[in-house]
């Protein structure tokens, strides 16, 4: 078998996770699709995979090798497309990640829209609110909410979420409404375990001067779903992105409060593989949705320092992802 078919099928098996999926694909066995592996692991002479009973996992030459093959195809792929030179004739799969929240309300609701535009692209949409590695999920393009830190990715910044202290209108009438941070100590605050501080909650006050509150409460959630659930139900404070709770607020289920006070800011960035130019279906995607959220009243809009600087790729020096 051809070199280029191997690399194609220990793609597909490193971002399906398993043999059985990419047989299933293939009208194959795991046992063939598993010995197309092992004859390129052979023809490189260096072991991609550790497989186990149930599972495998990427070696480091494994990932450095998939970058590699996903390289190649992505190219190939653009060549047949600029062929075609035309936009429907965008084709393929796209594999995206976001945080669940992000996911549901802002990616999913534009699918239709997107893919009037380019019908013949694939998405495989991947929800979570934890560190996804992009290597090992096989993840094209992936939307990060928060400060980039502690890897090596190459970004794109694409928007700006402004956050908010909001509760129920129903449990500020139990609790009443604090109108200073320093209240919030007596309150119940819904504690989001996904941020790097997630007890400490800062503000800025109209004399432009920092305020850190420590804040608990007897709900805490890995999930912005859950937290934005508890809030709907009166169970207590978020300090979270207005863009979750769009609907909500302007339903009047949810409200800001402490509005004379600012709260930091989220940048909104898509990152890619340090190893991998976008290609062309990557572009397009991309490029969609940074105009989309430039016309989302849930979403800020970029300051112009920001819109300016969208039409390179940056890379940081590092990643660490506040999922919501």
């Amino acid at each position: 078998m051809d070199r280029l078919r191997l690399m194609e099928t220990f793609v597909r098996v490193v971002e399906t996770g398993n043999f059985s999926a990419v047989a299933r694909e293939e009208r194959s066995t795991q046992s063939a699709i598993s010995k197309q592996v092992q004859a390129l692991e052979t023809m490189l002479g260096a072991k991609l995979l550790v497989r186990s009973t149930r599972s495998h996992a990427l070696t480091e030459a494994g990932k450095r090798y998939y970058e590699r093959c996903r390289q190649v195809l992505d190219t190939l792929e653009d060549a047949r497309a600029e062929l075609h030179r035309t936009e429907n004739e965008i084709a393929g799969v796209l594999r995206v990640a976001a945080p669940v929240s992000f996911g549901r309300l802002h990616i999913v609701p534009r699918l239709g829209a997107f893919y009037a535009r380019y019908p013949k692209l694939k998405i495989d949409l991947q929800l979570d609110d934890g560190f996804v590695d992009l290597v090992v999920g096989g993840i094209d393009v992936a939307f990060r909410v928060g400060e980039l830190k502690d890897s090596r990715l190459v970004a794109r910044r694409i928007g700006t979420a402004h956050r908010a202290a909001l509760a129920a209108p129903g449990y500020l009438a139990r609790h009443g409404e604090p109108q200073e941070p320093g209240e919030l100590r007596r309150h119940q605050c819904l504690v989001y375990t996904g941020l790097v501080n997630l007890n400490e909650w800062n503000f800025q006050n109209e004399a432009g001067e920092h305020i850190a509150v420590r804040v608990g409460g007897n709900f805490q959630s890995n999930s912005s779903e859950a937290i934005r659930q508890a809030v709907v139900e009166g169970l207590g404070i978020a300090y979270s992105p207005l863009w979750i709770y769009g609907d909500d607020i302007r339903a009047g289920r949810v409200q800001p409060i402490l509005t004379r006070y600012r709260l930091p800011p989220l940048p909104l960035n898509v990152v890619f593989q340090p190893a991998r130019k976008p290609s062309l279906k990557i572009s397009h995607f991309v490029s969609f949705f940074a105009d989309e959220f430039a016309r989302d009243p849930d979403i800020s809009q970029m300051l112009a320092a920001d819109a300016a600087s969208t039409a390179d790729l940056v890379l940081f020096p590092g990643h660490r992802n506040d999922p919501i």
